[in-house]
């Protein structure tokens, strides 16, 4: 009871003829009880014009709410009783109407309703148009964004802004003069492979590609010189990566990352001038033969 007794209390704190209150029975308002004939605690009643009322309804903030209301009649904190308990902008209203006629109060409060129904009206309508400019927000953004996918690495501005707050996989794939077209499609086969199992396991690693020899001083200075396909793992954020030393497979590659998210692999600080030269995006085709030097 005491919850909404206490929620009672503040619902009327601001109602100027209406006063809720507590008294203990037990201790200095022992006398006070006796004289409106409390007999059981706790006891509720309502004091109506000097009268003590017995309230024998529930204890529920609702009903006493309705036992008030109904009973005591209570005011606004504002009225033309207590215009001291109005704010300046309220006692200006409440002035203001009571100069009025009867029949000009009664236009009066039918224009101010008309108001209050066009401003609903406003409102509903300005509601309907935030929610679809958050729709279109959200679809705006989604432009922006593509399906991740294995993508081929050509630039370090890429190389970074794909990278940025999480791990990447870059597999260095052999030259397409040494792997032609097919090769290289098995190879991305590979590395989509791997992408599409570190999705289902709930990992955020993006996965990237590079043509080995295109990066020779990058390559060498992370120690990849035993060959092609090779793959390293790369967090900018933590300037560290990790070289994958097993065979360049699906499930080899997948265990790599594992052993990366336990602590298994080691780690080496990014060398500091590592730079990724510009790369040219490849068609999809096999390379033309080298021109033959005429002697």
């Amino acid at each position: 009871m005491q919850p909404d007794f206490d929620k009672l209390r503040k619902a009327f704190a601001d109602t100027p003829n209406v006063v809720i209150g507590s008294l203990d029975c037990a201790g200095n308002a022992q006398s006070t009880c006796g004289q409106h004939s409390v007999q059981g605690y706790p006891t509720i009643k309502l004091l109506v014009d000097g009268r003590s009322v017995d309230y024998n309804g529930a204890r529920s903030f609702d009903a006493m709410k309705r036992e008030i209301e109904t009973k005591l009649n209570p005011r606004p904190a504002c009225s033309l009783e207590s215009k001291d308990a109005c704010s300046k902008e309220d006692r200006a209203v409440l002035e203001m109407s009571e100069k009025l006629s009867k029949a000009e109060r009664v236009a009066k409060i039918k224009s101010v309703e008309q108001e209050i129904k066009d401003a609903k009206s406003q409102a509903a309508e300005l509601e309907k148009k935030a929610k679809k400019l958050a729709a279109e927000v959200e679809l705006i953004k989604a432009g922006g964004m593509t399906v991740e996918k294995v993508e081929q690495l050509l630039n370090e501005e890429d190389w970074r802004a794909h990278c940025e707050g999480r791990t990447c996989v870059v597999a260095f794939l052999p030259h397409i003069l040494d792997d032609a077209a097919s090769g290289r499609n098995a190879n991305l086969k590979v590395l989509d492979d791997a992408f599409k199992a570190s999705k289902k396991d709930g990992k955020s690693i993006g996965f990237l590609w590079s043509q080995g020899g295109d990066q020779f001083e990058m390559e060498e200075q992370l120690g990849l010189q035993f060959g092609f396909p090779a793959v390293i793992a790369v967090n900018f954020g933590k300037n560290r990566f990790g070289v994958h030393r097993g065979t360049y497979s699906k499930d080899q590659i997948s265990q790599f990352l594992t052993s990366l998210s336990r602590g298994g692999v080691p780690l080496a600080p990014l060398p500091a001038k590592l730079k990724f030269v510009k790369a040219d995006p490849w068609d999809g085709k096999d390379a033309p033969p080298p021109a033959e030097e005429e002697l």
